[in-house]
């Protein structure tokens, strides 16, 4: 049986923006979100700049929405008028091209190699059977001279029992200073995937 993704479900703090993955006037959507995040971070005791969240928004979701992710959402931390990470919820199915989706497919697929070799780890979630891919990669320069950006990335693969194909989470950010807490956190909300 295929990955039925019609009761898709995650846990995580309200720091996670959803992003709208269909065809919502995104406009509208980052004007509506830019003044919720103003207000959260006003309740946090810090500055907001709500022109600025919208833009950063729209950017993201837009980025987000050209990889067409089933779900995606936005790390927003109180007083950062930029997304710290994206997160996004996908599919993998069997094809002509790839009849067999395993997880050690996809961890032989998720070896970019421009640092060295990705962490590779078998877990189990409550999900079902899972690989936890944890790289950096050269990211596209911003510029047409400079050094390029690190991706740091965090993916799990997730076959959930009885069925045909993984249930994928990306995440990917920039900022070193994170990398701790945030695959702490990105762990946290694997366990918590539900079909």
């Amino acid at each position: 049986m295929l990955i039925d993704l019609t009761n898709l479900g995650l846990e995580c703090s309200e720091d996670w923006v959803p992003f709208p993955v269909t065809d919502m006037d995104l406009d509208y959507w980052a004007t509506e979100e830019a003044r919720n995040l103003t207000e959260r971070y006003e309740r946090d005791g810090k500055q907001a700049d709500t022109a600025r969240l919208k833009q950063s928004l729209k950017r993201a979701a837009t980025d987000s929405r050209t990889r067409t992710p089933v779900g995606a959402f936005g790390w927003y931390l109180s007083g950062e008028h930029e997304v710290v990470a994206i997160l996004e919820i996908d599919a993998i199915l069997p094809d002509d091209t790839v009849p067999d989706v395993t997880l050690d497919w996809l961890a032989g697929c998720m070896r970019a190699g421009d640092f060295g070799e990705p962490d590779v780890r078998y877990v189990r979630l409550p999900l079902g059977e899972a690989v936890r891919i944890r790289e950096n990669m050269a990211g596209e320069r911003k510029w047409r001279f400079g050094a390029r950006p690190v991706i740091r990335a965090l993916t799990y693969g997730v076959r959930p029992p009885d069925t045909e194909g993984l249930l994928t989470m990306h995440v990917s950010w920039t900022e070193p200073v994170v990398d701790e807490p945030l695959e702490q956190i990105v762990d946290g909300i694997a366990g918590t995937l539900s079909l």
